[in-house]
């Protein structure tokens, strides 16, 4: 009896493996050669259909360098041009070049031949740059094709997230990345106050103006440090909290933050983090709190003109 039950179990095990084969069968139909082409050409229609789309640059994995602007027009014959923020010191000998949406460790968009713009980065020794470039990419891997409409892809170097948006109605590729130097332009301090909700925590700085003539003044505009300092209780050489010994009370010590933001620029004047900064430390409602987008706002007089974070409940502003 038990012999044939086990040979009826063996076979029932038997029917459902040959059922779960067949429904693999449907499920993958096609061959992988054909879905990697499936999904090669989704994207690379993607770009066509798109044809102008702003690109959203952060080279370096530490980010040391900002963001940076490009404005690109993907051509049916597989050509792109490229329009760059930082044309007015980078060469222009090679504007436009071929691109290849090919397959490697996944769908992947390649810049092929050098194009002084597009390759600014990435490329050791040029434009003054040591033997790793400025650390940026040329080769991106698709992530994906948001609801937005935007593309998403990832540097193969730096796997920062590179973001195309097509281009906003109303902007030649020239009106846009001279809006974006504009946006540079009208801030001209060095030198801002941290203030929350008309508090002073701290400043924030930078240590280069704005310089269309100068790939170094440039990118170190956009680099801003923020300064402040927040208070720890004091501990002793085992790690045990420190007491007032008369009082009974904590005793705090002053940490200084000083972090480094690197922001990338937009054409209505709002400048934006990589990713959200947090604050340190237990400062006044600012405990845990994150900013990312800041936006320059033109006072009566020059001396008025500040930044304020769009992104937050608190008003945070940087002023003068």
């Amino acid at each position: 009896m038990y012999r044939k039950i086990r040979i009826s179990g063996l076979l029932a095990a038997a029917v459902l493996v040959a059922a779960s084969c067949q429904d693999d069968f449907y499920i993958f139909e096609d061959s992988a050669s054909d879905r990697i082409a499936a999904g090669l050409a989704e994207y690379d229609r993607a770009l066509l259909d798109g044809k102008t789309w702003v690109m959203e640059y952060f080279p370096s994995e530490e980010f040391e360098y900002g963001g940076w602007m490009y404005v690109l027009q993907f051509n049916e014959d597989h050509t792109v041009r490229a329009w760059f923020e930082g044309e007015t010191f980078a060469d222009d000998n090679y504007v436009e070049t071929p691109y290849a949406v090919e397959f490697s460790t996944g769908p992947m968009l390649k810049f092929v031949n050098y194009n002084d713009y597009l390759h600014y980065f990435a490329f050791p020794g040029g434009n003054g740059s040591g033997f790793q470039g400025y650390e940026g990419d040329y080769e991106f891997t698709f992530m994906e094709i948001t609801p937005e409409n935007e593309i998403i892809m990832r540097g193969i170097k730096t796997e920062n997230d590179i973001i195309l948006r097509p281009l906003p109605d109303g902007y030649t590729p020239e009106k846009y990345v001279e809006a974006v130097r504009e946006s540079q332009r009208a801030v001209t301090p060095t030198s801002l106050k941290f203030m929350v909700n008309g508090k002073q925590y701290g400043t924030l700085t930078r240590e280069s103006t704005f310089r269309e003539d100068s790939f170094e003044s440039c990118y170190k505009s956009k680099l801003w440090t923020i300064h402040y300092t927040y208070q720890v209780q004091k501990t002793d050489s085992m790690g045990e909290p420190v007491f007032n010994e008369q009082t009974g009370e904590p005793e705090y010590v002053d940490v200084n933050v000083n972090d480094v933001l690197s922001f990338i620029h937009y054409p209505d004047g709002t400048m934006r983090l990589y990713e959200p900064y947090t604050f340190k430390g237990e400062l006044e409602g600012l405990s845990g709190q994150a900013i990312s987008t800041l936006e320059w706002r033109e006072g009566t007089v020059p001396a008025a003109s500040h930044f304020v974070c769009t992104d937050t409940l608190l008003e945070i502003r940087f002023q003068q």
